[in-house]
């Protein structure tokens, strides 16, 4: 038997990899027009072509490794955590090369980034697999996600939401140190991983276990400290320049707010002041962080935590002060563990990408004349208000659904309640 299981096991693996691999691949040809200088896709749908991947660098020696082990890699423009691993890969890319007297160009083989990313976006569905138990559709659906395929691949994210799943997972299997790690590493890519740590905080409140997040907290801060120490005593200005346009990422202005008083507001008269915006989104962020926390604490049946992190990412992101397209890739793997609708996905998929297509398409009348001809909606107006709608959808309905105990038992309650 135990050989049987192995073999299993071994089989669902290898399937993971290859449709991990096909997604990848997807995503790759759906930036092919961009490579084609004639098409000037790239200045046409600059929002298809840009990316935030610059090329590898495969002049790496033994020398100028550890020059870029600690600060962003060999171009020293990426995440910490991320500039480890391509500083390594580029170090033994040219060694090979050496070893095989080969002459790499910039276009022989692959971006070492996006080689890397696509491993991440393996290690991603291969964690939802194991949190889905006897779902496999679970993460062939995550897999192919539209989102994902669109913008998934451009930029450091992916990164972030692998180390979120891999704290999620290590939680549910009763290791609070180890999901204490994969946060440290997270929050040296995107502070959104440090959800999961306020998600163990609000479940170890429910189960009086408060030494799980105390043993989490400590994790994360110590390997974050390990992980950014370095970078920070020798190149603290450098540092601090990185830090602070993390905090500060540039995004389209696309919010609940901004949606508010372009769109709803002249139809009701209930005009938000754009002075108060900033105190405002705070409030109501800390409001609805706190009746999260009563959701969790009060629940009738056992929450799970995928699902608490859902809600908290809802927030975030629902009533936070920016948006982009890549805040619905951070909530692809909870929302498929946490929902299990595939109509519901892909409706709000849908949703997402024809705003996000209305914001990046070339200037054209689709996207601003009226939807109706005796009303001033245009689709661009529709699809923001649907995405606000779809949002609060997911709210509500997995705040019904933790009152039920609905699907929390799937996912995974407090391992010590297991």
């Amino acid at each position: 038997m135990a050989e049987i299981k192995k073999g299993r096991r071994s089989a669902n693996g290898f399937l993971v990899f290859v449709i991990g691999i096909l997604a990848v691949l997807l995503s790759f040809l759906l930036r092919v027009p961009c490579r084609v200088p004639e098409w000037d896709v790239a200045s046409r749908f600059p929002g298809l072509c840009s990316t935030q991947l610059g090329p590898g660098d495969l002049s790496v020696t033994p020398g100028t490794m550890l020059q870029g082990f600690f600060t962003g890699g060999p171009t020293g423009d990426q995440p910490i955590v991320v500039g480890m691993f391509t500083s390594v890969l580029g170090w033994m890319t040219t060694g090979l090369a050496q070893a095989f007297n080969l002459d790499l160009q910039a276009n022989t083989v692959l971006d070492l980034t996006v080689v890397l990313t696509a491993m991440v976006w393996v290690v991603i569905i291969a964690t939802v697999a194991g949190l889905s138990g006897k779902q496999p559709s679970d993460p062939v659906v995550m897999a192919f996600a539209p989102t994902v395929l669109l913008v998934g691949f451009t930029a450091w994210d992916l990164w972030a939401v692998m180390f979120m799943m891999l704290a999620v997972a290590s939680y549910i299997r009763g290791s609070p140190g180890i999901a204490g790690l994969w946060i440290g590493l997270g929050a040296t890519v995107d502070f959104l991983p440090v959800l999961v740590l306020v998600g163990i905080l609000f479940m170890a409140a429910r189960y009086r276990y408060i030494g799980d997040f105390f043993i989490a907290l400590l994790s994360s801060v110590i390997f974050f400290a390990a992980v950014n120490g370095p970078f920070m005593v020798t190149e603290f200005d450098r540092w601090r320049a990185q830090f602070t346009d993390t905090l500060n990422a540039p995004v389209q202005n696309s919010t609940l707010w901004d949606v508010w008083n372009s769109v709803v507001a002249g139809r009701t008269g209930l005009e938000i002041n754009t002075g108060s915006v900033e105190t405002l989104s705070l409030v109501v962020v800390l409001l609805a962080v706190v009746a999260v926390l009563l959701v969790t604490v009060l629940a009738g049946k056992d929450p799970s935590i995928v699902q608490v992190l859902l809600l908290l990412l809802i927030v975030a992101v629902l009533f936070g002060r920016e948006w982009s397209l890549l805040q619905s890739v951070w909530m692809v793997p909870l929302v498929v563990l946490a929902r299990r609708s595939w109509v519901e996905f892909f409706i709000w998929q849908a949703v997402e990408i024809g705003y996000w297509a209305t914001l990046n398409a070339p200037a054209g009348g689709w996207e601003t004349q009226p939807l109706f001809a005796q009303g001033s909606w245009t689709p661009q107006d529709v699809l923001a208000v649907a995405r606000f709608v779809a949002l609060l959808w997911f709210l509500v309905v997995v705040i019904i659904d933790i009152q039920r105990g609905k699907r929390a038992l799937l996912i995974g309650v407090h391992a010590k309640n297991m």
